[in-house]
């Protein structure tokens, strides 16, 4: 009989571990920054890899982040041949400085040494394409004059 009691506190104890947008980061994602230098990386879960580039560098390529939880945070783990990419995610709005796309989660990341600064969103999938539209049929024939 307490098994199954402890069994179901632990279930709960899991799942309240993860908030609902913490559910995102489990899926692809891209992250930009400015600071110190333009800087991004990209989980991409269907190639089993994180792509770290940073401007004046060769891009790096690592394993999937490993997930963990901090008091306020999220921290993604990815394994490289450089050493490990540690990303700090916190939700709220963020810019990463060109303006150009909406951000809801906030990166610091640590990387040889040095901190990284940026933001991260969800890869959204692409839409289906729409299907190919069929010609219209052709009128019918005209019969014949006579």
């Amino acid at each position: 009989m307490l098994k199954p009691i402890l069994a179901s506190i632990a279930l709960v104890g899991l799942l309240a571990a993860c908030s609902p947008g913490d559910a995102e980061l489990d899926g692809d994602l891209e992250i930009n920054g400015m600071d110190p230098a333009f800087w991004g990386a990209k989980v991409v879960r269907a190639e089993n890899k994180t792509t770290i580039a940073v401007l004046g560098e060769r891009d790096i390529v690592g394993e999937l982040p490993v997930k963990s939880k901090a008091e306020k945070a999220t921290i993604l783990t990815s394994k490289t041949p450089n050493g490990d990419f540690v990303m700090t995610l916190t939700q709220g709005d963020c810019e990463d400085g060109l303006g150009e796309r909406e951000y809801h989660w906030s990166v610091v990341a640590s990387w040889n040494g040095e901190t990284l600064k940026g933001c991260a969103a969800p890869v959204k999938a692409a839409a289906p394409a729409a299907p190919a539209a069929t010609p219209p049929a052709a009128p019918p024939a005209a019969p014949p004059a006579g």
